[in-house]
């Protein structure tokens, strides 16, 4: 799942910008490229980091996941997260993710509009007993 990690703008084009060419396909993967290039710049001009690096933290992690199908071809997924909200308490979210295999990887199919937006969604806490944990080092 690190691909969700390689195309957020926080990682720095250097990262995302190999990461959104090779390994994201669909209609909406330059619709992708655009807006996480543009939120990368958003976030850039504040901060006064240089072009081509990475910015601040991301306070995510990657906690579960949840396969609703699977074909040789395509999985479609749930992908369970974790962050801190603005009070330091931890939120799980849940994001719909479709990968499609390309013949020699599995590439994320972009989601629509480009944005994650209308994939994401919180989870309850009885949603979240429902993934199953990514294990360290597994």
């Amino acid at each position: 799942m690190h691909i969700v990690v390689r195309v957020t703008p926080q990682v720095g084009p250097t990262v995302f910008g190999p990461t959104l060419r090779t390994q994201v396909v669909g209609t909406d993967a330059a619709a992708m490229r655009v807006q996480v290039a543009q939120a990368y710049d958003e976030l850039r001009a504040p901060s006064g980091v240089a072009y081509g690096q990475p910015i601040g933290h991301l306070y995510a992690t990657l906690r579960g996941y949840r396969i609703l199908s699977y074909t040789d071809d395509e999985v479609t997924l749930f992908l369970l997260t974790e962050a801190p909200d603005v009070s330091g308490t931890p939120v799980a979210a849940s994001t719909e993710l479709r990968l499609r295999w390309t013949g020699a990887d599995w590439a994320l199919v972009a989601p629509a509009g480009g944005t994650f937006d209308q994939a994401v969604t919180a989870a309850s806490p009885a949603e979240v007993t429902t993934f199953l944990p990514f294990i360290a080092g597994g």
